[in-house]
């Protein structure tokens, strides 16, 4: 029933004002969620952005596509409204959804039970303008509280995988009528935000969280979103059991060297946009060929400082318009079988580093030819 009344119902949305430097403490030291693909969290994420006003609307309503969307950061800034604003703009934009990453041990911090009233609260109200602006939600669930790890890890598995299943499920409860997909975790293939990147752990995890969200919610259940096309990390994952336990497949398909074209060849390689394929097949040797692939990170940095390295490439201001164009352009005509296509993210961080970098926005909304090309994909250009 709660599906059936998710978009009838127009939720007032509710401004939660929270200034303290207290506050704004407790929200960055407990939720490390403004990460980048090198796998690093990224520091300087709760810097407050500049208040500017959005830019003036365009006439004639937007027409959303329902295949493109863009994970969203800025509901860790600091600033009443600052969020609104980005959605505002992303709807006119054209974006069909908005990713938005929950951190487990923001709202069960110290303990089983309630969640924290304040960041419970806060995710009310960006749930509230994203259903507001029309933009659909895929809601990332992650970080272990320290009671709930072994070694107070934000990246520790939970050692009760009933744990991360009790909260997903009153999550789903409390949220159901404002999330349309759940995604399990972000990049378990990882071991710096999933310590061991053990197939087997995260299935325990995966299939654990299923029923407890299916339980409240009938939405689509994400396989959380792997790092790079990883396909033999996902087999291992199958031969955990990972199948039945999910309704899509996420991945973040970056490219590496990071400033590679969207088309460079996979060569057998899975950190390609190209290797979207090898993943496909596996999930069609485990019979869920039927199943979609959803793209929940895709994107190119232009912060020019970076470590040097050939994953911190940036890429000029005018390649990343033009990458996210062909990109889009190369999914649709290629590889039917994906469904929507997150672009991380929507703003930039407040520096030059190559981490701040991946944004449709400036932090004060200026456009970058990048959401201009958002929009042009949107038109089917």
């Amino acid at each position: 029933m709660r599906r059936l009344l998710r978009r009838g119902l127009v939720a007032l949305a509710v401004i939660v004002l929270w200034a303290t430097g207290t506050l704004v403490m407790q929200w960055t030291t407990a939720q490390s969620a403004d990460r980048t693909p090198s796998g690093r969290p990224d520091p300087v994420a709760s810097v407050p952005a500049p208040e500017t006003p959005a830019p003036a609307t365009p006439t004639g309503p937007p027409v959303a596509d329902l295949d493109l969307g863009v994970q969203l950061s800025a509901h860790h800034r600091t600033g009443p409204g600052y969020a609104r604003k980005v959605l505002a703009r992303l709807q006119r934009a054209g974006a069909g959804w908005v990713r938005v990453d929950v951190g487990w041990a923001t709202l069960q911090p110290t303990r089983r039970g309630p969640f924290e009233r304040w960041y419970a609260e806060l995710i009310d109200d960006v749930l509230d303008a994203a259903q507001d602006h029309g933009l659909k939600v895929i809601l990332e669930f992650w970080l272990t509280p320290s009671w709930a790890g072994a070694n107070g890890s934000l990246y520790a598995p939970p050692t009760d995988p009933a744990d991360y299943a009790r909260a997903i499920g009153r999550a789903a409860q409390r949220w159901s009528d404002r999330v349309d997909a759940w995604e399990i975790w972000n990049e378990p293939n990882f071991e710096g935000f999933f310590e061991g990147a053990d197939p087997q752990t995260y299935v325990d995890l995966l299939c654990a969280a299923y029923p407890a969200v299916k339980e409240q919610d009938d939405a689509p259940v994400l396989f959380g979103g792997i790092m790079y096309n990883d396909a033999p990390w996902l087999t291992r994952a199958y031969e955990a059991g990972a199948a039945g336990c999910f309704d899509a497949l996420a991945v973040h398909p970056y490219i590496g060297p990071s400033d590679a074209e969207p088309e460079t060849a996979s060569v057998g390689a899975v950190w390609r946009l190209t290797s979207t394929p090898m993943v496909h097949d596996v999930m069609q040797q485990w019979g869920d060929g039927g199943k979609q692939i959803w793209i929940t990170e895709l994107g190119w940095s232009t912060g020019t400082e970076n470590d040097g390295n050939a994953w911190d490439r940036p890429v000029t201001v005018p390649q990343q318009a033009d990458y996210l164009r062909r990109a889009v352009r190369l999914i649709r005509a290629e590889y039917p079988y994906v469904g929507p296509i997150i672009w991380y993210r929507d703003v930039d961080g407040p520096s030059r580093r190559y981490q701040d970098g991946f944004g449709l926005m400036r932090g004060d909304l200026r456009a970058k030819p990048a959401l201009e090309a958002f929009e042009a994909a949107v038109r089917g250009e």
